[in-house]
Order: structure tokens, then C-alpha cells, then sequence
């Protein structure tokens, strides 16, 4: 569990950070009086001032921002403090919305941007470091174990040696593979050895769409082979695409078939990046690499309060010559905020039911 947590606050920490310092230092190349940089939400845990901007780490670690002055108008309710300095950026020209199309453009699509170059630097890194993957180890040990699935559900995890299957004998890795194949839907009980200890877990393999037989979500483990680094950019790319592809098709389907199965919000993402945790720091990093994605793409949908939506009403002042009232657009994003918030509460329950229940 403390594997867990320490893991998932570092690495959203990560895809969080790299996501608001695109917004911030675009912000801050484009001459915009950035008030606040902040990691979390919620009470402030740790701050300091430097120059104008209040650096902050927050109690709550499931996001952060990047307080640009002049994003939304000011109003009666604004504190004194805020309207002081909202005052002195408008003096200066140095208000989000004094600036052109363009820079307020550039400001907003960094953030998802910085997050899918983060993904490309990692897939590149890893290659570079661990090399490719050619060919896999016939002995019955757990290389991976995905979340989500039987064996991960069950309680394996990976580097476990499988022993038996139904008190039958295992040797290899074809010979699991076998027995579980013809057992759909039939709980199996599974003896397995995990740092010299022996125990003994049931598991019932589901039927694989792709392959039309039994699985319980394992991969066997890989051997590597080194590549040069020019190979690692192209590989790096290469998987990068793959994953933004995929990921795309992924929500194309979810949207087509109306269904929330496989949503998941931080308790899910929590849950992932510790079984990868508990494998190596590799698939820790390719985890990482397909939730940077994941958010960039995410962040780009044309909805309110999301950078898209924000983006969306950038695009609709190109083409009107004007731009829509302040006022009107920051009651689109209010209400699109709290329609997030109460989806993210829908994601959270959807991620207690599946993980407790």
C-alpha cells in the first residue's frame, strides 16, 4: 500500500508538473503575469514568493495550475489583494486577455503538449537504457501482471514462479499457457512461489476476445537486446504514435458504445502504478508514458474548463474577429468545472464499486 501511494503522488506529481510548467513558461515567454504556480489542490502545505509568483505544494496531490492573471474577469467578489494585482497587469499590457490569439493559443496547447513530449522522452529512454524486447523466457515465471485482470484481482504478482495448476506440474510457459486456456470460466487453483515462499490462490481465466481462448491477464518475461540511441528516438516515436492511435481509438469506442466500463480515476491509476511499481522501474516508466498521453489527449477535448474548451472559444475569436464576453465565457467554464467535478465523483465511485465491491 505504501509502495502504492508514494508512487502514484510521484509520478502524477511528474505528468502534473510538466503539464502546468508548459502553460507556465509559455506564459511567462509571452509577457503574462503568472500570480500562482501550484502542485495539488486544496490548503497550502508549502509556499514561497519568488518575484512575482507564489511557488506552492498543496494538501490535495490530484492536479494543479498555473494561475495566469487576467483568465477570467475581474468582479466585485475578486479580493482586494487579487484585484490589486489584476489592476497592475492590466497597466502593464500583461493580462492573459490583452495578449494575441496567438500567444494565448501557444499558452493553452503547451500544456498537452509538454505532456505528450514527456511520453516520447521516456519510450526514448527506455529503449535506450533497457534496449528492445526479441524474445521471451520459457520458464513459468510472471513477467507482467495487468491490472484489471484474474491474476492481478487474485493477488500475483510479477516475478512469481507458477508451480501447479490443479496439483498438475508446471515446467514452462507453454504449459501454463495450456492449462489455462481450456479453462474458461473454471476457477483453476494456481501454487505459486514468491520469495521462497509457496502459497496457493483460485483464479478463474476469462475468455479473450482476441484470441478466442482463456487468459488471466499474464505475460511471460522478455529478453532484451540493445539498440543505438538513434534507434531509440525512432523506436521512442514509433511507440509514442502507437499509443496516441490507440488511445484515441479507445474513447472513439467508449463514446460509440455509451460505456463507462473502463473509466478509471485515481484509485484505477493508483492501482496500476503500483502493480507496475512492484514489477520495475521500466514499466513504471511505460505506465507513465501512456497516462502522459492519456492526459494530453483528454486535456484537448473541446469542453469547458478543459484546455480544449478554452481553446475552442480562442479558435471562435479567429474566425468572429472578436472576442466572446469575458464574462459569458467564464460562466461556460463554471459550469463545465462543475460538471468535471461531478464526473469525477461518478469515476471515484465507479473506482470504489470495481476495486472494493
Amino acid at each position: 500500500m505504501v509502495l502504492t501511494i508514494v508512487s502514484f503522488i510521484i509520478v502524477l506529481g511528474v505528468l502534473v508538473f510538466i503539464h502546468e510548467f508548459g502553460h507556465y513558461i509559455t506564459a511567462k515567454k509571452s509577457d503574462i503575469m503568472v500570480s500562482e504556480f501550484a502542485l495539488g489542490f486544496g490548503p497550502k502545505l508549502i509556499s514561497k514568493k519568488v518575484g512575482e509568483t507564489l511557488y506552492s505544494i498543496r494538501a490535495i496531490p490530484l492536479g494543479g495550475f498555473c494561475n495566469m492573471v487576467g483568465e477570467f474577469p475581474a468582479d466585485d467578489s475578486m479580493p482586494e489583494a487579487e484585484k490589486e494585482t489584476y489592476d497592475q497587469a492590466k497597466a502593464a499590457g500583461r493580462l492573459f486577455t490583452q495578449k494575441s490569439t496567438f500567444k494565448r493559443l501557444a499558452v493553452i496547447l503547451m500544456g498537452p503538449i509538454m505532456n505528450f513530449l514527456l511520453a516520447i522522452l521516456i519510450f526514448i529512454f527506455s529503449f535506450a537504457v533497457f534496449g528492445v524486447p526479441t524474445s521471451t523466457i520459457e520458464d513459468a515465471v510472471l513477467g507482467e501482471v495487468i491490472p484489471e485482470q484474474p491474476a492481478a484481482e487474485a493477488g500475483l504478482r510479477a516475478n512469481d514462479r507458477i508451480l501447479a495448476i490443479n496439483d498438475q506440474e508446471i515446467n514452462s510457459w507453454a504449459e501454463m499457457s495450456a492449462v489455462i486456456r481450456e479453462n474458461v470460466d473454471q476457477e483453476i487453483s494456481i501454487r505459486y512461489q514468491r520469495n521462497g515462499e509457496v502459497n496457493t490462490i483460485n483464479v478463474t481465466p476469462v475468455l479473450s476476445e482476441d484470441s478466442d481462448r482463456g487468459v488471466i491477464g499474464v505475460y511471460p518475461q522478455l529478453i532484451r537486446e540493445n539498440v543505438s540511441f538513434l534507434r531509440s528516438i525512432s523506436l521512442g516515436l514509433q511507440q509514442s504514435y502507437q499509443v496516441f492511435v490507440m488511445t484515441i481509438s479507445g474513447f472513439v469506442q467508449m463514446f460509440r458504445e455509451s460505456s463507462a466500463e473502463d473509466i478509471g480515476g485515481p484509485i484505477m491509476i493508483a492501482s496500476i502504478i503500483g502493480q507496475a511499481a512492484r514489477v520495475g522501474i521500466l514499466n513504471v516508466l511505460n505506465w507513465t508514458a501512456i497516462i502522459s498521453i492519456n492526459l494530453g489527449i483528454i486535456n484537448l477535448l473541446p469542453f469547458p474548463a478543459l484546455d480544449g474548451g478554452r481553446i475552442l472559444f480562442i479558435v471562435i475569436e479567429m474566425i468572429r474577429g472578436k472576442a466572446v464576453d469575458p464574462r459569458k465565457e467564464s460562466y461556460v467554464h463554471m459550469i463545465g468545472f462543475a460538471i468535471l467535478m461531478l464526473l469525477m465523483l461518478f469515476i471515484i465511485y465507479n473506482d470504489l464499486m470495481r476495486t472494493f465491491f
